[in-house]
């Protein structure tokens, strides 16, 4: 049973991890880079239950729980950007049976993210006409 249509109204832009490059000296120093995933529709709200009384006692009441259709392709790397504020995720449940992920994540201290766009793949007979 997945989520009901009404309850799925956030826009949730969700960004993977991108392996970093080698440099001249070793990895690229320019920091963690990621790459857009897409656009999805969620549910943004608090944590509720034993988890949420548990983080309240540590003082961390910026965590947020995310509820959306299941996709595969997001991990526990990923970062979540809603109302123009990224999100690292904590943890994340996926039922792929019945189609829902639940997201715990926190606000970002720092908001600065490095986005890359990857170019369409040109294919070697394109290459080969324009010689």
């Amino acid at each position: 049973m997945a989520y009901e249509r009404g309850m799925l109204r956030k826009r949730l832009t969700i960004a993977t991890r991108v392996q970093a490059e080698m440099g001249a000296f070793g990895k690229n120093s320019e920091g963690q880079k990621y790459r857009i995933l897409g656009t999805f529709y969620g549910h943004k709200g608090w944590t509720k239950g034993m988890k949420a009384m548990h983080e309240g006692a540590l003082d961390a009441y910026d965590t947020i729980m995310f509820r959306m259709d299941y996709r595969p392709t997001i991990d526990r790397w990923c970062l979540i950007k809603c109302d123009g504020v990224w999100y690292q995720i904590q943890s994340l449940n996926g039922d792929a049976h019945d189609r829902q992920l639940q997201i715990t994540a926190i606000e970002r201290p720092n908001q600065e993210v490095v986005l890359v766009v990857e170019q369409p793949a040109v294919s070697q007979s394109a290459v080969q006409e324009n010689v």
